[in-house]
């Protein structure tokens, strides 16, 4: 191997890579996630065979995207391949906790937190996202594509970032127990500021959080929205030109 082809393999991003600006597969597998985590209960206690295909379910779409946004974003292949042995040990440690309960036919437990490795890496993601975003030239179909995944991917990292602080939290993060569709909820009603008001964290800490979702959520839509417009300016006028 030349000095050449070790530097490359070792860069933190690889804007030539074959899966550069897959957009599109990104914002439909980041949508199946969030529906999924909008609709499976991870600590309903349940023992039933559906709640263990929910969760499994739940494992595959996450690590999909997170494996998907990597890609799409030029992530270097060695740090890009490290991601993806950590999404596949994950993947499989939920098969095998799914497993396990069946077998012995226990019930799943209602006080498991989120992996930290799903925690560190869809915080990671929309960031990835839109560093890739700011290099395009051009507004095309995967722009506006990469453009609301990489929102979806910050109403993930915050659900994530709830249901970590919940299990920490005494009395949780909205000071009582709820499922965890209702933390998928309440990171969309956030990042969005629609403010419906039947769910609020009970916590200091908690409500930082939600500030801070809610302010990066505008930021984001004002920024993004520039950056496009600029863009498509730029090209009528050329087109002009």
């Amino acid at each position: 191997m030349t000095t050449e082809d070790h530097s490359t393999r070792w860069r933190l991003f690889d804007d030539e890579s074959t899966y550069i600006d897959r957009f599109g597969l990104l914002l439909a597998i980041a949508s199946l996630a969030v529906i999924t985590l909008s609709l499976v209960d991870l600590r309903s206690g349940g023992s039933s065979l559906r709640e263990g295909i929910g969760q499994i379910l739940v494992s595959l779409f996450v690590g999909a995207t997170l494996v998907v946004a990597n890609r799409a974003s030029g992530v270097g292949l060695r740090y890009r391949r490290l991601s993806d042995v950590l999404v596949v040990i994950v993947i499989a440690a939920t098969l095998v906790y799914v497993l396990a309960v069946e077998l012995s036919g226990e019930t799943f437990s209602t006080a498991a937190n989120p992996s930290i490795v799903w925690v560190v890496l869809s915080l990671i993601a929309p960031v990835l996202v839109v560093r890739r975003l700011f290099k395009h030239r051009r507004v095309n179909a995967q722009t506006l594509a990469g453009a609301i995944s990489a929102y979806l991917l910050i109403a993930l990292a915050f659900c994530f970032a709830y249901l970590t602080v919940d299990g920490f939290v005494e009395g949780g993060f909205f000071g009582s127990d709820e499922p965890t569709t209702n933390f998928m909820y309440f990171s969309l009603v956030t990042i969005t500021t629609l403010g419906y008001g039947d769910l609020s964290a009970a916590e200091p800490f908690g409500r930082l959080l939600t500030t801070m979702e809610a302010v990066i959520g505008q930021v984001y839509l004002v920024t993004i929205v520039a950056m496009i417009v600029g863009l498509m300016v730029s090209q009528r006028g050329a087109s002009v030109d």
